[in-house]
């Protein structure tokens, strides 16, 4: 009699063990799509950028960096520290496209790029400039319509750099009076 009692509580608890793998486990995660990669404006690295190249409105200044030093030399000539084009630079090259708005338009008024009202062009060791023509704001207020040089299509950046560059120019590069 033993034996039977034995043998009805392995087969309820076969039973009961069967039942809780198969209904109770959780179900199999599902693994999360990968993060979205952000397309960089400048693909060059911070460090690899030799020169910067900034107009906007009646305003010209051209950085030149030598060894650790970099050296405003338009409209004056006057030598910066790292620290003092860092923020600058870090925005510059930290730029990522927030959306394309188009690939390709033959109407570039509408965007504030027929007469960009800001341009910036970046040297990198061993690679050709790169330019980015700057726009209008966007109906949103919280970015902006760019288009890279050369290229047909328009995108959409963030405000900073307009906030970062305005604060450098205003600081470093006044227009002659």
């Amino acid at each position: 009699m033993k034996v039977q009692r034995i043998l009805i509580f392995f087969v309820v608890f076969c039973a009961l063990l069967g039942y809780v793998l198969l209904v109770e486990s959780p179900a199999p995660r599902k693994s999360k799509p990968a993060a979205e990669q952000r397309v960089k404006v400048f693909p060059a690295p911070e460090n690899a950028i030799q020169s910067i190249k900034i107009h906007r409105g009646p305003v010209q200044a051209t950085l030149i960096r030598r060894d650790t030093l970099w050296e405003l030399s338009a409209p004056v000539r006057v030598e910066l520290n790292r620290e003092q084009v860092e923020s600058l630079l870090s925005t510059i090259t930290g730029l990522v496209q927030i959306d394309v708005v188009t690939e390709g338009t033959e109407d570039l008024g509408q965007y504030g790029l027929e007469h960009p009202a800001m341009s910036i062009t970046l040297s990198a060791a061993g690679a050709l400039p790169v330019t980015l023509l700057v726009g209008s704001d966007c109906p949103t207020g919280v970015s902006m319509y760019a288009m890279v040089q050369g290229t047909k299509g328009v995108i959409q950046i963030g405000n900073l750099l307009k906030f970062s560059i305005d604060s450098f120019l205003d600081r470093y590069a006044r227009p002659a009076p």
